[in-house]
């Protein structure tokens, strides 16, 4: 009866942990952000509450910010679990966590994942590394495994690959034992290389069909236009796979090649995506460059510098510093 009652009151202690009242960057009008003081968000039955500790940034955030006035903005996050919604097993209060908030969003003290967007944080990543995991991991893992059926020896060419999406595939790829050829602008050429990219082209200065041909598997993370010139690169039975539209489906056909995005609809979830990359992470063989970390009320300035298109990695909201050590 005693340990009923004790973690009876451990779980009603938890309940209680988090305040009433929280700060979040609250979009405005035409997608104007601000600090606000808003309601902490509960977690339904399948969902936990977390406090953050940083958010990452990605270009959605802004793509979609004016569909989204008066919500907290942002989706990718990484913190600690403070609270179990109805239902949840397998997880407790005080666990580090990354994962996808994106009803309660993620520029906030406070935000609500559900367990099948949820994963251990990297012991091998602070929360601010942890933070730019989410979308760009598990849109790389899953462009490269279940669309594009990545197989050690192939080759693959990545553009856009010092992005957060490319940069991300580049080390999927990697550990896979792929060879990788990485576009990039000359300034990011070397830190291509540093992630273990075999071939390197600088897109201004070279047209990459020009340098490559009858690649296994190309991802295209930087725009149509990629896309079009990218089908006679690949091999016939080859594969295109692009996160910035649909390849043209005739072109693909005659080149006899498949081209398609990534589709979360089939395969493994999104929650097992994220703990693949985990543990990638935790065997030394993912890392996340951060590029620049912004408190909350410099989160429109981050916003600027995504929109730029030039970032080396990602961008970092940091919204409680919390322990030095990244284990916490």
């Amino acid at each position: 009866m005693r340990s009923i009652w004790l973690a009876a009151l451990t779980f009603s202690m938890a309940a209680l942990a988090a305040p009433e009242k929280m700060k979040g960057v609250q979009i405005g009008a035409g997608g104007t952000l601000s600090v606000q003081e808003v309601a902490v968000p509960k977690p339904g039955a399948g969902e936990v509450l977390i406090k953050v500790r940083a958010a990452g940034v990605n270009p959605v955030d802004w793509k979609i910010a004016a569909s989204r006035a008066g919500q907290i903005a942002g989706t990718d996050v990484a913190g600690v679990i403070d609270t179990l919604g109805e239902g949840v097993t397998g997880w407790k209060p005080g666990d580090p966590v990354l994962g996808f908030a994106r009803q309660s969003g993620s520029y906030a003290e406070y935000a609500v994942i559900p367990v099948n967007a949820l994963a251990h944080k990297p012991k091998s990543l602070t929360f601010e590394q942890a933070a730019g995991v989410p979308i760009a991991a598990e849109t790389a893992y899953r462009s490269l495994h279940e669309s594009g059926k990545l197989q050690k020896g192939q080759t693959v060419l990545i553009h856009g690959a010092a992005g957060g999406v490319g940069s991300a595939a580049v080390q999927i790829a990697k550990a896979a034992g792929a060879r990788v050829i990485g576009t990039a602008s000359a300034n990011n050429l070397e830190f291509l290389k540093s992630l273990g990219v075999d071939q390197t082209i600088d897109y201004r200065a070279q047209k990459f069909e020009d340098a490559v041909k009858k690649v296994d598997l190309v991802l295209n993370t930087a725009n149509m236009e990629t896309n079009a010139r990218s089908v006679a690169v690949v091999r016939e039975g080859g594969v295109l796979v692009s996160i910035v539209g649909p390849p043209d489906e005739a072109a693909c056909a005659a080149a006899k090649i498949r081209c398609l995005r990534p589709d979360r609809a089939t395969g493994a979830s999104v929650a097992e995506q994220l703990e693949r990359v985990k543990e990638l992470a935790d065997a030394g063989q993912f890392k996340v460059v951060v590029d620049g970390v912004y408190p909350m009320a410099d989160a429109a300035k981050a916003w600027e510098k995504s929109r730029e298109g030039h970032t080396r990695g990602k961008l970092i909201i940091q919204v409680s510093e919390g322990p030095t050590k990244k284990h916490q």
